[in-house]
C-alpha cells in the first residue's frame, strides 16, 4: 500500500508541470483543455513548503503547534523544528459546458506517522464541485459551512480551541448567491454533514455514527461596499447535530453552534476579521477547548471568539495582531460522585506576527504568541482546585508557495 501511495505521488509530481506547460492552470488562470488527457480536463497543482522553527518557555498541547497549556506545566522551555505543515494539491475543471465542473484534492502532513521525521498524510480537501448560473452543489470533505473565517497565524492552529470554530468534514452542501439591487450581494449555503461525535458509553463506535442522521449546517451571507475602496461582509451561522449511545442507543446529546462572522476591509493596506460564537458539544468544531462532553456525559456549553486587524504598511510587509479565547460553561462540568477530573476552563492566546516577502514565492515570518489556559479541578459537585497555566511562544518560519 505504502509503494503504492509513493508511486501514485510521484506520477502526479511528474505530469503537474506538463500540465501548466499544457494549460498554464494555475488558481485564477483561464480554463485551458489539456487535449492529451483522455477526459478533456485541466489541472493545476499548488500549495506550499514551510519550515517552522518554534521556542517555548513551557510545555504545550500538542506541540508543534500549540492549543492550550496543560495542567502544571512547568518552565521547562522547547524547541520544535518541522515541516510538517507543509502542503500539496490539485485543483481540476473540466471543460465548460452548461455545468461549471471543478474538483479539489488537498493534503497536509499532519497526519499519522511512526516519528517527526516520518510524518503521515492528511486529507484537507476532496470534494466536486457543481456550479450553474445561481446555485453549486459541493460533495466532498472541505471546510464547514459555520464561522467560515480564520485568523492570520504562523501556528498551524489558528486559534483552534482558543475562540475559533470550524473544521472540515465530509458533506453535500447547496449553494446560492444573488444581488439585493446595488446596494448588497448576499449568499446562501446549506449542508448535510457527516456527524462526528464523541463514544460517550466507550462502545468503540462513535457516537454521531450512532446517531444514523447527519448534522444540518447553514450561512446566510451580506457584503456591500464601503466608500470607493472598503467593503463590508457579514454573515450568521448556525448548526444542529445529535449523538446517540447507552443501551440500544436510548441516550442522546445535541450539538449545537449559533455564529456571526465579520470582515472589513477600510483600505487596501487595512482590514478588521472577528468571529464569535456560543453553542454546546463542539469539540470536533474544535470548540469548548477541545472538549465536547463531561464526565457524566452532559453536553458542554461554551462561548467565544477572536479579532485581528491586518495592516500592510508598505509592499512586501504584512503585519497581523490579534486576540482570541474561548469560555467553556463550567456549571455544566459534571463529575459523577467519588470521581475527580479537570476541566480547561478558559482558554485565550494574544499574537502579533510579521510577514515579509523575501521574493516573489519565499515569505520569512515571525510570530509571537502569549497564551493562557485555566483549570478547574471537581471532586463530584465540589470544586478542589483552580489553577492557571501560561505560556510565551516566539514561532520563525519560511514558507515558499508552489504557484
Amino acid at each position: 500500500m505504502k509503494r503504492t501511495t509513493t508511486i501514485a505521488l510521484a506520477l502526479l509530481f511528474l505530469l503537474a508541470p506538463a500540465a501548466g506547460s499544457a494549460g498554464e492552470t494555475g488558481g485564477g488562470g483561464e480554463d485551458h483543455d489539456c487535449g492529451w488527457l483522455p477526459h478533456g480536463y485541466s489541472f493545476g497543482f499548488g500549495g506550499y513548503l514551510k519550515t517552522d522553527i518554534a521556542w517555548e518557555k513551557a510545555a504545550t498541547y500538542p506541540g508543534n503547534y500549540v492549543v492550550y497549556v496543560p495542567y502544571a506545566a512547568v518552565d521547562d522551555d522547547r524547541m520544535y523544528i518541522t515541516s510538517r505543515e507543509s502542503r500539496l494539491g490539485f485543483d481540476f475543471r473540466w471543460k465548460a459546458e452548461e455545468v461549471k465542473t471543478t474538483a479539489k484534492i488537498e493534503y497536509d502532513f499532519f497526519g499519522a506517522g511512526a516519528g517527526e521525521n516520518k510524518a503521515g498524510l492528511l486529507l484537507r480537501h476532496a470534494y466536486v464541485r457543481l456550479a450553474w448560473e445561481r446555485i453549486a452543489l459541493t460533495a466532498g470533505q472541505t471546510w464547514d459551512v459555520i464561522s467560515p473565517l480564520n485568523p492570520k497565524t504562523v501556528n498551524y492552529s489558528v486559534a483552534w480551541g482558543q475562540g475559533n470554530i470550524g473544521y472540515r468534514r465530509p458533506q453535500l452542501r447547496l449553494s446560492t448567491w444573488g444581488s439585493l439591487g446595488e446596494a448588497a450581494d448576499v449568499t446562501l449555503d446549506v449542508a448535510a454533514t457527516r456527524t462526528i461525535g464523541n463514544d460517550v458509553d466507550g462502545d468503540g463506535v462513535d457516537d454521531g455514527a450512532d446517531a444514523a442522521l447527519p448534522t444540518m449546517q447553514g450561512r446566510l451571507g451580506l457584503a456591500f461596499n464601503l466608500g470607493d475602496e472598503g467593503k463590508i461582509a457579514l454573515g450568521v451561522s448556525g448548526h444542529y447535530g445529535q449523538e446517540a449511545w447507552g443501551e440500544d442507543d436510548g441516550e442522546t446529546t445535541d450539538s449545537w453552534s449559533a455564529n456571526a462572522d465579520l470582515a472589513v476591509t477600510l483600505t487596501p493596506r487595512i482590514s478588521l476579521l472577528g468571529e464569535f460564537f456560543v453553542g454546546e458539544n463542539l469539540q470536533t468544531y474544535f470548540g469548548g477547548v477541545l472538549q465536547g462532553v463531561s464526565p457524566a456525559g452532559d453536553a458542554l456549553g461554551s462561548t467565544g471568539g477572536w479579532g485581528m486587524l491586518a495592516v500592510t504598511p508598505v509592499d512586501r510587509v504584512a503585519l497581523h495582531a490579534g486576540y482570541a479565547f474561548e469560555d467553556p460553561d463550567d456549571g455544566d462540568f459534571t463529575v459523577p460522585d467519588g470521581d475527580e477530573e479537570s476541566l480547561r476552563d478558559r482558554n485565550m492566546v494574544a499574537w502579533g506576527n510579521v510577514f515579509y516577502a523575501i521574493t516573489g514565492t519565499v515569505t520569512g515570518i515571525l510570530e509571537v504568541q502569549y497564551m493562557q489556559t485555566d483549570w478547574m479541578t471537581k471532586e463530584g459537585a465540589e470544586i478542589v482546585s483552580e489553577e492557571t497555566m501560561d505560556n510565551v511562544r516566539v514561532q520563525f518560519a519560511i514558507k515558499a508557495a508552489i504557484k
